[in-house]
């Protein structure tokens, strides 16, 4: 453990003090919290959404048909077919944009007669039925086949000597207008975006400067009085969360407010902390049912994920970049000081698995997609987290939220990835008004004044707006 020369001086101050007054009992750090008033996420069960989901759309994503990727300087996929998801007489369908002529050979392999008429039909109509498509033998063959691709290779891990990427925004004063915002954005190349990338595929030296750069923000004073609550300037997003968290959750905003919000807190740690690097994101599908092992839950970064205690209590973190974090805010409304505790239960994560999330990822609409990702696996990797991370309004008060949120971003991502209107169209209601206010994409995404109100307009296609970045697979 680290120590200044002053908190040295202030250890043995105190060890002076004791020793001059052995009948003054020393008072020992918390170690646990009662969590039994925090209020959790709700959830669904696994199977109503599985009931609701197609097995073969789940397949093409199972594939990563619709991932992330290299794209040209036109938003086109460079590592895989020109193939989108429609919705035809109520179902949904595969459509390729063009056949190549690679894909002619690989319909003239098929020996099963059937398969081959099966196949032949959708070819005369360019396009491939998913009812009829899934009959087939092989139901969807490997890209390398089809088109003759180079085999993939691991993502790239950014070298410690590498220049990070930097978003073209990333020093823009908090004070900026939306217009100004608005011309910035037209300097994004899909080619050529910010890419965030896997925890896995992270450099070291990235991870502890992503780290440092929130203990930053909890070491500068809070931005003014309009954060209820708040003692420093990570405490402002605290309080920023809970002042909307009625109408950020189970309503049209999730999705895109929480995606503008995790681009405020990128934007104040490279404003505000100087940090340089490309950004992470968790893959949680990687640890579903193991959180607690891996390794950002670790001394080195996050600090440790204990199980909850036999009576029922969270653990306080003294681990980590965070350990000994005193929060102000919550639970709930109040302003109680409290520890950062965690209160992991294996059972909940175990619902970030890879089958649940295509199974959202199937889903037709933005509403039907929001509602399972929202009370599926975001729900219940907050809940099983646990303790403040599963405290609704204030969760944000355990930093792995970002990381959990980063994961709930990049699976929006590549459910817009399979039909490009769904990075220009968005229904729903913002609120939860009695009648409730639709959301269009002239609605305004607000952090108090963190940083710029940007309409749903500029958030929804993170390739074309103010944002400019995707994720690397």
């Amino acid at each position: 453990m680290r120590y200044s020369l002053a908190s040295q001086a202030l250890c043995g101050t105190i060890t002076v003090s004791a020793l001059a007054v052995p009948n003054e009992p020393v008072q020992k750090r918390v170690q646990h919290v009662d969590i039994s008033s925090f209020k959790r996420f709700p959830t669904e069960d696994p199977q109503v959404f599985l009931d609701q989901s197609d097995s073969t759309i789940r397949e093409f994503f199972n594939i990563g048909m619709f991932n992330d990727g290299p794209m040209d300087e036109f938003g086109k996929w460079l590592d895989r077919p020109q193939a989108i998801l429609e919705e035809v007489e109520d179902k949904l369908e595969l459509q390729f944009e063009k056949f190549e002529d690679q894909v002619e050979d690989f319909f003239e392999g098929i020996s099963d007669s059937k398969d081959k008429e099966v196949v032949q039909s959708s070819k005369c109509q360019t396009k491939n039925q998913v009812r009829e498509i899934s009959r087939a033998k092989n139901p969807f063959p490997d890209f390398d086949d089809i088109f003759g691709i180079p085999a993939k290779q691991p993502p790239r891990q950014p070298s410690q000597e590498e220049e990070p990427q930097i978003l073209p925004d990333s020093s823009r004063d908090a004070n900026q207008t939306e217009a100004a915002a608005a011309a910035a954005a037209a300097t994004c190349n899909p080619s050529n975006p910010n890419v965030r990338f896997e925890w896995s595929n992270y450099s070291q030296t990235d991870r502890t400067a992503f780290v440092q750069a929130i203990k930053c923000l909890q070491d500068k004073p809070s931005g003014g009085i309009q954060f209820n609550g708040s003692h420093n300037r990570y405490e402002d997003l605290i309080s920023v969360h809970r002042g909307m968290t009625v109408n950020i959750h189970q309503t049209a905003a999730f999705l895109v407010w929480h995606r503008y919000f995790v681009w405020v807190f990128e934007q104040m740690l490279r404003d505000e902390c100087g940090f340089d690097r490309a950004m992470p994101w968790w893959d949680e599908t990687k640890h579903a049912g193991a959180f607690a092992a891996s390794d950002v839950f670790t001394d080195q970064w996050f600090g440790n994920l204990p199980p909850m205690t036999s009576n029922g209590q969270g653990t306080c973190i003294e681990t980590g970049e965070f350990a000994g974090t005193t929060l102000h805010i919550g639970p709930g409304s109040a302003n109680t000081d409290h520890c950062l505790s965690r209160a992991v239960d294996e059972s909940q994560t175990a619902q970030s698995n890879t089958d649940f999330t295509n199974s959202c990822l199937s889903m037709k609409t933005y509403g039907e997609f929001a509602n399972c990702f929202e009370l599926g696996p975001h729900g219940y990797g907050h809940n099983g987290i646990g303790a403040v991370m599963a405290e609704v309004s204030a969760s944000v008060g355990d930093p792995i939220f970002f990381m959990h949120h980063l994961f709930v971003d990049h699976t929006f991502r590549i459910w817009q990835n399979a039909n490009p209107s769904r990075r220009t169209t968005i229904s729903g209601c913002a609120d939860k008004a009695n009648p409730c206010t639709p959301i269009t994409l002239d609605t305004a995404l607000s952090s108090n004044g963190i940083r710029p109100d940007l309409p749903v307009r500029q958030v929804l296609d993170t390739l074309g707006g103010t944002f400019c970045y995707r994720y690397d697979y």
